[in-house]
């Protein structure tokens, strides 16, 4: 049973989700001349589970046929009450290998969880061997698993739309602390410097050259970026320009070189790394509701803010505290027209669709330019 939350559906009667949206699309760009701010939602798997009471996320995971009717029975609830659907309704069962892969890290799955990378090893000696193999592998032949090559051909000899590869991938503290337990990555900072040295160096290398394959592969050309990177709030600044800021630059700048899209998403608190994400020229961000909006907007004055909503007061909250906390960010953060109105990081599981039509329905009454 779907999460409607009935008191918040009373209060957002009179909207209009098809009109909302009509309207949305006049309102992406950075700038004032345009109606109102925007409004984005992006539901994931963890509130999918909630949502829908999910009784085997093994069986999500594991199950295509079952993935793909509960996608449209959730896509089914949110067009009617949001006017949007969020999830793919014929989705992949094969993927090609994670960049995590090539150190040795792999997926572990358990129920009622969603997939979590084990970490490689404790043993440096154990890691550098790692490394190694690393940096030895050829990526244009490890890449892709048969399973995914031949789902790849059938859905192409049926003429259907395929994905373009290589456009973003998990950021560097995110990788190197799933890799390794993130204890073990700061001890070895400190303890064996030159051996993190060398997992930034070839993690770098590696990440530009495994994304320049998966985009000849998909014959994807378009350039730019995203980076989704939650455990960057573990690195302090002195330790993110030394490990983390090398691998982005020069990922960055050889997957999106120039003056084209460069996305942070973060559901951190990493205001004190603010400064060193603008020189990188991210230009969209969507931090963590600790990150306070008037921050973001003095630190990066040109960045379109995808925020700055606490995803648990959108859950949990009153109507005039979450009507608060909106009008707040816009008064701090969107008079310039560079916020859109969305949750400060993940969409909380357990959010309903009636608490989401309220954020929309105070956005359109009080985040205008057009009064």
């Amino acid at each position: 049973m779907a999460i409607i939350e009935p008191e918040f559906m009373e209060l957002t009667r009179s909207l209009d989700v098809e009109a909302f949206w009509e309207e949305n699309d006049r309102c992406q760009h950075f700038g004032i001349h345009k109606p109102r701010c925007s409004v984005s939602f992006a539901p994931d798997d963890h509130w999918i589970f909630e949502f829908m009471a999910v009784p085997s996320t093994l069986r999500y995971y594991q199950d295509k046929t079952y993935r793909d009717a509960l996608h449209r029975d959730v896509n089914q609830v949110t067009r009617e009450y949001v006017g949007k659907a969020f999830f793919d309704e014929d989705t992949w069962r094969y993927q090609p290998k994670r960049i995590e892969n090539l150190f040795g890290c792999e997926f572990a799955y358990h129920e009622g969880g969603t997939p979590w990378f084990v970490p490689v090893t404790d043993d440096p000696t154990t890691f550098s061997d790692i490394l190694d193999r690393a940096e030895a592998i050829d990526l244009h032949s490890w890449s892709f698993p048969e399973e995914f090559l031949a789902e790849w051909e059938s859905r192409k000899q049926k003429g259907q739309e395929m994905p373009l590869l290589g456009t973003g991938s998990r950021g560097p503290a995110t990788i190197m602390s799933s890799v390794l337990k993130p204890e073990t990555l700061f001890f070895w900072m400190y303890d064996h410097p030159d051996l993190i040295r060398r997992f930034r160096d070839i993690l770098a290398a590696k990440m530009v050259e495994f994304n320049r394959v998966l985009r000849a592969f998909s014959g994807n050309a378009s350039p730019g970026w995203w980076i989704t990177d939650d455990n960057c709030a573990l690195f302090n600044r002195k330790l993110y320009k030394e490990y983390c800021y090398p691998v982005l630059e020069k990922v960055l700048d050889a997957m999106a070189p120039g003056d084209v899209p460069r996305y942070q998403h973060s559901d951190s608190a990493m205001g004190h790394l603010l400064e060193m994400q603008y020189a990188l020229g991210i230009q969209r961000v969507n931090y963590g509701p600790t990150v306070d909006a008037a921050l973001i907007r003095a630190k990066m004055p040109k960045a379109m803010i995808d925020g700055q909503v606490p995803p648990l007061l959108l859950r949990d909250g009153w109507p005039e505290e979450i009507q608060r906390r909106i009008v707040e960010d816009f008064q701090k953060a969107g008079q310039t027209g560079g916020l859109n109105v969305t949750t400060a990081g993940s969409l909380a599981a357990g959010t309903g669709v009636g608490r989401m039509r309220w954020l929309m329905q105070i956005v359109q009454q009080y985040c205008r330019y057009d009064l």
